[in-house]
């Protein structure tokens, strides 16, 4: 009897396993098709300011003649960084200056010729005595030219009207003929019309000379504004706040090229967003508007915390970056920051700054763990089963 209850006992031991066993499996399963979660595209990415990295450049060339920037200083909105030599600059611009000085005052002189009024010089032009000098002489040449000329027609006229005065009591009496009555009316009647004609030229060829000489200062004043804005290319200022991230000419004496990189200004005060590389097997769960988790590498997750994000862009195409393992295809993400999520106390001691690298983390979805548990088994079957 004894035998036989520790023969029941030892079977039973099993059987009870085995109906633990798959209560357990039932209730794991149970359990896993109801838990979700999250469903998340890893990317590496980098902390950049929202404007990116700003660049000073020389825009026309130039010498080098004074660097007042280092790396690491941080510097304000339009503070003086680098001072190029300006002598040919300047002298560019005072040999342009005279040009429009010049203009000008012809413009003026020809002015008060065409509407009739007294020679005033803009004030802008007085200081170019040797300009405004010239021009009042010409205009007052050719005022006396002009009325020289009238006052001599004028005198042919009041001579032949007086002559022709004299005869016309002689045309009734019969002693003179018609036809040389005819003749000294035509000649005051020619000597009006060449007043006439001699004014209309004066004023025709000034109009003539003041609309070329209007076109000839657009023209000069556009390289005025040229030649003063590379006057001001040789003072580079910072384009905004920041911190001198890289300067690429130290030698004083440099010879620059148009569009030489001198330094680069990281932005400060301005927001910070986490620049992303998507692979391309992943973008095509990857859209605008999806959450996402940041993590600095510079402060460890588990100790530190993280920050919350959203996808705010993705770059139409892919872009190509040279690796070690050879081109690598990949889509450029921006994640806005939205949260910081640091923990405790050590929130004060996070300090972002641009050029962080992190790690991202899109949440693209959800599944259930016995989703994640059988996805390799099917994913398995569907290939084998279709091989040759």
């Amino acid at each position: 009897m004894a035998s036989s209850k520790r023969l029941g006992g030892g079977v039973a031991r099993p059987r009870y396993a085995l109906i633990g066993t798959a209560l357990f499996g039932a209730l794991f399963i149970a359990w896993s098709s109801q838990a979700e979660l999250e469903q998340v595209t890893r990317a590496p990415g980098k902390v950049i300011a929202l404007s990116r990295t700003q660049s000073v450049q020389a825009p026309d060339g130039g010498v080098v003649r004074e660097i007042l920037a280092r790396e690491g200083q941080s510097v304000t909105r339009n503070q003086l960084l680098v001072r190029l030599d300006e002598a040919k600059a300047r002298a560019a611009l005072t040999e342009t200056q005279g040009r429009a000085a010049a203009l000008r005052a012809a413009l003026a002189r020809l002015r008060a010729e065409v509407y009739g009024t007294p020679l005033v010089f803009p004030p802008e032009v007085e200081k170019y005595t040797a300009f405004t000098t010239n021009q009042r002489q010409l205009y007052n040449r050719r005022r006396e030219a002009l009325e020289s000329e009238i006052r001599a027609l004028s005198e042919s006229e009041r001579l032949a009207a007086r002559e022709l005065a004299l005869v016309l009591p002689l045309e009734q009496s019969g002693d003179i003929s018609a036809s040389e009555v005819l003749r000294l009316r035509r000649a005051v009647n020619e000597a009006q019309a060449m007043v006439t004609k001699l004014r209309n030229k004066y004023f025709q060829d000034a109009q003539a000379e003041m609309a070329k000489a209007e076109e000839d200062l657009t023209s000069v004043e556009q390289v005025l504004a040229d030649r003063s804005a590379q006057l001001e290319h040789t003072e580079l200022r910072a384009p905004t706040d920041g911190v001198v991230n890289l300067i690429n000419q130290t030698t004083i004496g440099a010879v620059l090229r148009p569009g030489d990189e001198i330094m680069q200004v990281l932005p400060t005060g301005d927001d910070l967003i986490v620049e992303a590389k998507v692979r391309s097997a992943d973008i095509g769960f990857v859209r605008t508007g999806l959450p996402a988790s940041i993590k600095l590498d510079a402060y460890d997750y588990s100790i530190y915390g993280s920050m919350d994000g959203r996808v705010h862009y993705i770059s139409p195409d892919a872009l190509v970056e040279k690796t070690p393992q050879g081109d690598q295809a990949y889509y450029r993400a921006h994640i806005l920051i939205t949260a910081k999520r640091f923990k405790g106390d050590k929130a004060r001691e996070v300090e972002i700054q641009p050029g962080m690298t992190a790690t991202v983390e899109v949440i693209t979805g959800t599944n259930t763990v016995l989703g994640y548990l059988v996805k390799p088994v099917f994913k398995t079957l569907s290939e084998s089963l279709v091989e040759r």
